[in-house]
């Protein structure tokens, strides 16, 4: 079946604009700006302030560091999980006290 010209020429047109055109999500997202954390100066109080997922974030980066530290090789869920906690805690009781302070003092011995 031959078309003719001027919509051939048409269905083109709108094809190259519709490939052109950039996808919008169906959601909208929000854009999270990174940030740079020094280890040893981030405050619990800071911390505490951030939203979950940033929270969330951090607490395990924090595990992984202090898990390096100890040239741990293993990871129990459980006795992680139990650090983590030990340290919001400490966190909690003194807001002042930096995140890397509450995790060395919360890992086991």
């Amino acid at each position: 079946m031959d078309l003719p010209r001027p919509v051939m020429l048409t269905a083109w047109c709108v094809g190259v604009v519709a490939a052109t055109l950039p996808v919008v999500s169906a959601q909208a997202q929000m854009t999270v700006v990174p940030r740079v954390v020094h280890m040893e100066q981030l405050k619990c109080a800071e911390l505490l302030s951030l939203s979950s997922e940033r929270q969330d974030r951090l607490l395990i980066y924090f595990d992984g560091y202090v898990a390096g530290m100890r040239r741990q090789t293993t990871w129990d869920e459980r006795v992680e999980g139990e650090m983590i906690d030990r340290a919001i805690g400490l966190c909690k009781a003194d807001p002042s006290e930096t995140v890397l302070s509450a995790f060395i003092k919360a890992a086991p011995r």
